[in-house]
């Protein structure tokens, strides 16, 4: 039995993105002091204010994710299993066919289409919620994954390694 394949955050993609809402708390900030300074309308400061503050919590966030490194998705012989939606082993026997959304490098979703309804706990997970909402087919699991340490096409190739029967449909 190989062992199983384990993803995290990327702390890469994390450390960017939160560089970014640092950059860009800055640049608010700094129209915010010399908004102050040079008398402007109350309102106007106000609101560059509560923009800057904004994109620090937001860089707050992206921070405390590129520091998390608990396993977020695993992929074994029994399944795969994502931790971000509910934590359910998912077997390699209910899945039929898997597809990456867009080849490029920045793919951003895997969906594995089920030959039954995906568990319980998938279907009431949060980040799940998209699927209760827009009619994406109730035996499909989407699994985001810019924010994981794998390509998609790595993903993809590790799937028809420890699962030879499911279609990959590209």
């Amino acid at each position: 039995m190989s062992a199983p394949v384990e993803l995290r955050n990327s702390a890469s993609n994390r450390s960017s993105s939160a560089a970014g809402s640092f950059l860009m708390a800055a640049i608010f900030g700094f129209y915010m002091l010399k908004g102050l300074v040079n008398g402007a309308d109350g309102g106007r400061v106000f609101l560059v204010a509560l923009l800057a503050l904004g994109f620090l919590g937001l860089g707050g966030f992206f921070v405390r994710g590129a520091f998390d490194t608990s396993v977020k998705v695993t992929l074994d012989q029994r399944g795969f299993r994502d931790a971000r939606l509910g934590d359910a082993l998912v077997p390699w026997s209910r899945v039929q066919s898997v597809r990456l959304s867009s080849l490029g490098k920045g793919s951003g979703m895997v969906s594995f289409e089920l030959n039954e309804e995906p568990p319980d706990q998938i279907r009431r997970a949060p980040a799940n919620a998209l699927n209760q909402i827009l009619p994406f087919g109730g035996n499909t699991v989407h699994m985001e994954i810019n924010s994981l340490d794998m390509s998609g096409q790595e993903i993809i190739a590790e799937i028809e390694r420890l699962a030879p029967h499911v279609v990959v449909d590209r």
